[in-house]
């Protein structure tokens, strides 16, 4: 039996074929969900997709008025005292006049007088609107509202059905389930890897898990936007501008709750121009994404929305190459340390496709109305208690490190396993996923933060075999690292700390002709001039025994601080400036993977590198395989933690000479 046979026997009116919503979608700006609310009412009648795709042209010709035809609206209720058109309803409670007042999304008519027999009947009404049937009548009682609704029909499921899908799913194995998934999202699980399927049900875990945080920046035409905008009726994408917090949180003059209290995922598109009016508006959003609540008006109200960030990002493995900020499209209010650390997973959303023709669906899917309401349902169920059953996560994972990475196993076995019927193995997979969207997060924070996201170890152990496993990013075992290119003639990689924070810095120094003198290029710090004039001047100093009087003296050497953060150096670059101009001297590279830390002063004294561990564990996640360190350094390895020593090669030097010796074995 094929999969299309199974889904239709399993599932039956709640599937729809998908070719048929992706011809008509192109053309018609309907959500999908109302698309395919129509198509199912004829998949039953024996008939074909082109005649079906003809008997749903024809309902929206009769029955969907565009806003430019609005008139006709009125003109059809003052002529024929009614009309019947599709659109989005939405009600609002007016208490001093005792009655719900509708307004309709698409026609752009307000001030509808709606009978409380629909709002009872559809709660939906009040709670965002609902797309359905309307039937517009002509109000005699009254010249404030002229319009009332006659008859209301949603074209949304409002029953609850879970216990029944989740029945369903048994009846599948894994991999079936995972590409009915794909398929119900209208895309053609053929043309994607398991690792891409995942990555497009991270974009789902917004929809079933409350108060999920997540950011997805990648190139354009990836379908960043598509489920937050057209697959739930519980979803709302906001478009790129002004976020205010009356509109977000909470408006002070109309004493009501906004987005955060009313919709199950709150989208931000084009994330890069999504900026608050109100210096609060930061503050509160970061507050609401940690604790799913807020302080307004002597107040704390809670919302379960989940917060989704998206938006474009050009060169994103150049950036992640070079040391540089993957949160760069925020708008720079957005990207504090503290903001940023409340995100439980950033989708790498370089690694989806351009999506193309053949990568839609043709085959059956779950009507997407009737799977937007299990996702909501879902909302109310955690699964994370079947982590707790196989594995245990390292001590080191922060409270928030934690808290991602069982939401996002919840959101992943919720979607794959409703039934709660997974192996330990798969798991495993989604708990290392897990761990990944955590971790590409974190990296951002040790890149641009303060010392304190160091010391975290991203690792699990199996209760059953007792083994620990470390988890890496993608990026890390592609070899893609800031510290992995090859280098080339008096290029020195170096870590600094200042103001409590890590800098990559690369020192790259070369010559022209000249009579011995240096210069700096760049924004150097002061006390990066004055420790590569120090290390200078005692090359110099020391030009005779060290055989290079003659190259230093006829030629003008010019070093420039490749810093992508924005340090500028300190005292800490000095034994990397010192290992550039060696280079120089010998004309060799430093083998690739290779970092260098400490100083000197004018004497050629060592100076001890600070925070060794943080330094060493930022150097491995960056791909380095060599470091080498000041002797005065040594005691400080003592009480590091024995992985470190398994990952990376720990060199020490006891001077100036000592250090050019081992680096490029100098006899």
């Amino acid at each position: 039996m094929s999969l299309n046979e199974k889904v239709q026997q399993v599932f039956q009116y709640k599937v729809v074929t998908k070719g048929i919503v992706n011809s008509l979608k192109s053309s018609i700006k309907l959500p999908v969900y109302v698309l395919e609310y129509l198509i199912s009412q004829y998949s039953d009648k024996g008939l074909t997709n082109d005649e079906i795709i003809e008997k749903v042209k024809a309902v929206l010709n009769k029955h969907y008025i565009l806003p430019e035809d609005k008139n006709k609206i009125k003109d059809s209720i003052k002529t024929d005292g009614s009309i019947v058109i599709i659109d989005k309803l939405l009600v609002d409670v007016d208490l001093n006049k005792d009655m719900y007042i509708g307004t309709l999304n698409t026609a752009g008519l307000k001030d509808i007088l709606v009978d409380d027999e629909w709002v009872r009947k559809y709660k939906g009404l009040l709670e965002g609107g609902m797309w359905g049937l309307v039937r517009l009548e002509r109000n005699e009682d009254s010249s404030k509202y002229p319009v009332m609704v006659g008859k209301f029909s949603p074209m949304q499921i409002s029953t609850d059905e879970i216990e029944e899908y989740i029945s369903c799913r048994r009846e599948f194995t894994r991999d079936e389930w995972l590409d009915l998934l794909i398929n119900s999202i209208g895309l053609n699980p053929e043309k994607f890897d398991f690792r891409q399927k995942l990555l497009m049900l991270l974009r789902l875990i917004p929809h079933c898990e409350t108060n999920y945080n997540l950011i997805e920046l990648g190139p354009r035409e990836t379908g960043k936007s598509y489920t937050y905008n057209e697959l739930s009726p519980f979803s709302l994408l906001v478009a790129g501008g002004k976020a205010s917090v009356a509109v977000l949180f909470y408006n002070l003059g109309k004493k009501e709750v906004g987005l955060v209290g009313i919709w199950d995922v709150v989208a931000f598109d084009e994330v890069a121009n999504v900026r608050f009016g109100d210096p609060q508006g930061p503050a509160m959003l970061q507050t609401y994404m940690e604790s799913g609540n807020f302080a307004r008006d002597k107040m704390r109200i809670e919302g379960k929305a989940s917060m989704v960030f998206v938006g474009n990002i050009d060169n994103p493995l150049q950036i992640w190459e070079q040391g540089g900020n993957l949160f760069s499209t925020l708008a720079e209010e957005l990207q504090t340390p503290a903001l940023i650390d409340r995100f439980h997973y950033y989708l790498p959303g370089w690694e989806m496709p351009k999506m193309k023709t053949d990568y839609y669906s043709k085959d059956l899917g779950m009507i997407s109305d009737f799977f937007s309401k299990i996702l909501h349902d879902l909302r109310k169920k955690s699964y994370s208690d079947l982590l707790d059953k196989h594995f245990v996560l390292d001590k080191s994972l922060s409270s928030r490190d934690t808290k991602a990475i069982r939401k996002t196993v919840s959101g992943l076995l919720k979607l794959l396993h409703p039934d709660l019927n997974a192996s330990a193995e798969e798991v495993k997979e989604y708990l290392e996923f897990a761990m990944e969207g955590r971790m590409r997060v974190k990296e951002q924070l040790k890149r641009r933060g303060g010392l304190e996201f160091f010391g975290t170890t991203f690792r699990y152990m199996e209760k059953e075999t007792q083994m620990t496993k470390n988890v890496y990013l993608k990026e890390m075992v592609s070899g893609i690292g800031s510290m992995v290119s090859p280098l080339d003639v008096g290029e020195v990689f170096t870590v600094i700390t200042k103001d409590d924070r890590m800098f990559p810095i690369k020192i790259e120094t070369n010559y022209t002709n000249g009579n011995g003198n240096y210069q700096i290029t760049g924004k150097p710090s002061v006390e990066a001039k004055e420790t590569i004039k120090n290390v200078y001047n005692y090359i110099k100093a020391n030009a005779n025994n060290m055989g290079v009087t003659n190259k230093l003296f006829e030629h003008t050497y010019i070093t420039q601080i490749i810093d992508e953060n924005g340090s500028g150096g300190n005292q800490e670059i000095g034994s990397a400036f010192y290992l550039s101009m060696i280079s120089n001297f010998i004309d060799r590279p430093i083998k690739a993977k290779t970092v260098v830390l400490g100083s000197m002063t004018v004497n050629g004294n060592l100076i001890k590198t600070t925070n060794l561990y943080e330094k060493l564990s930022f150097i491995i996640e960056q791909g380095a395989k060599t470091v080498y360190i000041p002797i005065s350094n040594q005691p400080d390895t003592m009480t590091m933690q024995p992985d470190i020593w398994g990952k990376i090669s720990i060199l020490f030097y006891a001077s100036a000479e000592d250090l050019s010796k081992k680096v490029f074995d100098l006899d």
